[in-house]
């Protein structure tokens, strides 16, 4: 009880005060605290999940006053990446996607800049948010990014990419159709020859291991 009034309170305060998207944000900024937290072996600093709540209830007030600006909603897909809701991100994806696909010209990012290129713009903070979550080995919210981000960016190299990643964490052969496609929407890809040379590593392939080893050194170690 005492933490919903407490998220009331900073959604209240930041209602009285905030009267541009800027000021919003720079509300959920300030709502976010640290805290020391303890494991077996280190003592270290951490967003506290209450604030990251509190900051989350203002941004999504901040949405029902500004819909059409993107970076709010990329913000609240940030704050879930830190409190690990990659649900919650997913349906906040959902939207943005929404948003772009139909009301384009009307979505803007910080100080009114428009969207030149909407797929890219996903495409980055798909993967961002996914890579938050394969370095924390979270397999599950890193497999579910990776799938919705495909299903919205079918040719992005990224998002074929990371479903060979999802595949190959699973051991499932599938992998190569994924890294197959990917290589050959783009051929220089560093990423993609070496997600190839390690697939065919994992199989035992010593011939294609050592081919896409040899591509991997020829073009891209001179980047």
């Amino acid at each position: 009880m005492k933490r919903i009034l407490f998220t009331l309170l900073a959604v209240y305060f930041a209602q009285a005060f905030a009267d541009t998207p800027e000021e919003w944000i720079a509300r959920a900024n300030k709502a976010i605290k640290t805290e020391i937290r303890a494991s077996s072996n280190s003592i270290h600093s951490a967003y506290s999940l209450g604030s990251l709540q509190d900051a989350s209830a203002i941004l999504d007030s901040a949405l029902e006053r500004f819909p059409y600006r993107i970076d709010i909603w990329l913000g609240q897909v940030q704050l879930n990446g830190e409190m690990e809701n990659c649900k919650a991100q997913a349906r906040y994806f959902e939207k943005i996607h929404e948003l772009l696909k139909t009301k384009k010209d009307k979505c803007e990012l910080k100080g009114g800049q428009k969207i030149a290129d909407a797929d890219k713009l996903l495409e980055g903070e798909f993967t961002i948010a996914a890579r938050q979550h394969f370095e924390k080995e979270n397999d599950a919210c890193y497999e579910m990014l990776a799938r919705q981000m495909l299903k919205f960016l079918p040719n992005s190299v990224e998002a074929l990419n990371a479903m060979s990643v999802v595949h190959m964490l699973q051991e499932n052969d599938s992998a190569i159709v994924y890294l197959e496609k990917a290589h050959k929407l783009e051929p220089t890809d560093c990423i993609v020859i070496h997600n190839i040379a390690e697939f065919y590593k994992r199989k035992g392939n010593q011939k294609k291991h050592e081919e896409y080893t040899m591509k991997e050194a020829l073009m891209c170690r001179q980047k």
